[in-house]
């Protein structure tokens, strides 16, 4: 069996305005829950933590690839994209595209952790937080009213 190294792209917006801190991406890694269950704990590796480029201008393209290649850099074998990034980000399907054309033999992963909440309810819970001032980890442990 070969090593997986393994790298996470998190939502640029979710870190930088909610102070997300991914720690439930971590703890779903460290125990092989969620979308990281077929990994073997002796053969796999974290190698990384991105964020996103943020919401893309022109040079997305260049932007996501320069924070791709970081990871490479540590042969990377898997990119997994955080929840919050699947349930939040309208560009992920062309992130993937750009990814897979230039590392096609990098498995690229929907999803982190195991989904606590549906898409549509922590699109609610991000908006309720930006209105109401609350960080990402009031969304995680349900503090928000």
């Amino acid at each position: 069996m070969h090593k997986e190294y393994i790298g996470i792209v998190t939502c640029s917006n979710a870190v930088n305005d909610l102070d997300c801190c991914s720690a439930p991406c971590l703890h779903d890694f460290e125990c092989r829950t969620g979308k990281f269950s077929d990994y073997d704990k002796a053969n796999s590796s974290l190698v990384g933590i991105i964020s996103c480029c943020g919401c893309p201008t022109l040079g997305y393209p260049e932007k996501i690839m320069r924070k791709i290649n970081a990871l490479v850099e540590f042969k990377v074998t898997a990119i997994h994209f955080s929840f919050c990034m699947v349930a939040l980000c309208p560009f992920i399907n062309k992130y993937i595209e750009i990814i897979s054309s230039k590392y096609p033999e990098i498995k690229l992963v929907k999803g982190t952790h195991e989904e606590r909440l549906t898409c549509e309810q922590f699109r609610d819970y991000v908006k309720a937080a930006f209105d109401g001032g609350y960080k990402m980890n009031d969304i995680i442990k349900r503090r928000i009213p």
